[in-house]
């Protein structure tokens, strides 16, 4: 067990989240105290324990304390088995939301210099998260507190998939028209203070098309009347067994412009095995959805799937470049919280290899640049999610929402409101998750 001595809790969490993250196989196993001492400028630090046995003085530079232990510990464990240098010392969620700011007054050679200097990032992975700044600079330039765009979140599915987390329910024909009643009335009753149209609108899930026809109907016709047209209109549209050609239609005609079509995996052996439909019709509604003239369409994989391996893997990147839709989005699955596969203790011993950095070449190769990431913890390849789009296709609601750049307006089970202040912080506000409350509350 590590023991941290410190009496700053917040600090005592972000080193023991340091070690979680950097040797995610071994960290449950390590035996050893850690004493942290902070005065003025210097920080006296002193590690004892199994197998080790140290103390240093290190001269904090202009930063946070805790950058500079990381950086120390980085070092002292840099060489240890299983250890995960990627992300260097940085553990959060939205890594590019800090290193924007050294691109954006450096220059390529002056960041990678700074990456590894202030937070131990290497030249290839700093190369990359340089290209995804590269890829959202025109956004990030063009946002301002003045901007809003609007999440819609619809929690039920055709079924829950054992590696889902999220707050889904089973389809139920009463709670979802209920549903639909309270969530149109409060799209109506909202009261905004920006003017113009939402600069993004994004209904997510669960599975939005699974609420059926009329109820999504009523719930884009509110949104609509109420935020005007919109640049990018997304509706996710994951699970096929939700579809129907009068569903896809009435998205079309209703002014979406971006659906997300999500096949997790090509193999049929590990899809079946998932309490999820098969993808043998996948091909027929991708079609459709081209017939019908949708501008942007997203596809969403899954690595790490149980009874995959890094052949299967990268067999379903290559099958999706071959549909050619304009986004393809690459998760590693991550072992949540109120998963099936959480709950049953599912443990991945498969050896993935360089598998990140093979998918990343196959769909940069293949005209697919990346322009969004973040990190999940608890993931079984790799903590980063990455979403690629062909050239001058990349979501705008995904950019402005990850890197917190504008405003989000939300509704629905669990939405998050999260509105700027003149110094460029958020003032949240979180919706119920509890079905049972959103439903009765009238």
């Amino acid at each position: 067990m590590i023991k941290i001595e410190n009496e700053s809790e917040a600090l005592r969490k972000s080193i023991f989240e340091f070690f979680r993250m950097k040797l995610p196989k071994t960290y449950k196993d390590l035996n050893f105290n850690i004493k942290i001492k902070i005065e003025n400028q210097i920080i006296f630090i002193s590690i004892f324990g199994e197998n080790i046995n140290t103390s240093g003085m290190i001269r904090r530079q202009d930063e946070k304390a805790h950058f500079t232990i990381k950086r120390y510990l980085f070092d002292l464990f840099f060489e240890e088995e299983n250890f995960d240098s990627s992300f260097g010392i940085l553990t959060g969620v939205r890594p590019l939301k800090l290193l924007a700011k050294v691109f954006e007054g450096s220059s390529y050679d002056e960041s990678m210099k700074i990456l590894w200097d202030r937070y131990r990032i290497g030249r290839d992975e700093g190369d990359f998260l340089y290209k995804i700044y590269k890829n959202q600079e025109e956004i990030r330039f063009s946002s301002n507190i003045d901007k809003y765009n609007v999440y819609v979140h619809i929690p039920f599915c055709p079924s829950r998939c054992l590696y889902c987390s999220f707050d889904t329910t089973i389809e139920n024909k009463e709670k979802m028209d209920l549903y639909t009643k309270n969530l149109v009335e409060d799209i109506n009753s909202y009261k905004f203070n920006f003017s113009g149209e939402a600069n993004s609108i994004y209904i997510g899930g669960g599975t939005p098309t699974s609420i059926g026809l009329d109820n999504l109907g009523k719930i884009i016709d509110s949104i609509n009347n109420k935020f005007g047209l919109t640049r990018e209109f997304t509706v996710e549209c994951g699970r096929i067994d939700s579809l129907s050609l009068e569903m896809l239609k009435m998205l079309k005609d209703k002014g979406v412009n971006r659906i997300s079509l999500n096949p997790q995996t090509f193999n049929e052996d590990v899809i079946n095995k998932l309490n999820r439909v098969s993808n043998k019709d996948f091909e027929f509604w991708f079609k459709a959805a081209r017939e019908l003239g949708f501008e942007i369409i997203n596809m969403d994989l899954i690595m790490g799937l149980p009874g995959e391996n890094k052949e299967s893997i990268l067999s379903s990147i290559e099958r999706a470049i071959e549909f050619s839709p304009e986004n393809i989005t690459i998760h590693t699955l991550a072992l949540k919280n109120g998963s099936k596969l959480f709950e049953n203790s599912y443990h991945n011993e498969e050896d993935f290899g360089n598998l990140l950095e093979e998918s990343k070449k196959l769909l940069i190769e293949n005209n697919y640049e990346p322009y969004y990431l973040y990190r999940q913890k608890k993931s079984v390849i790799s903590s980063e999610n990455i979403g690629y789009a062909k050239k001058d296709h990349s979501s705008i609601y995904n950019i402005v929402m990850m890197e917190e750049l504008e405003n989000i307006i939300g509704f629905g089970l669990g939405a998050s409101t999260k509105i700027l202040n003149k110094d460029g912080k958020f003032e949240r506000n979180l919706n119920s998750k509890n079905l049972e409350d959103f439903l009765r509350r009238r």
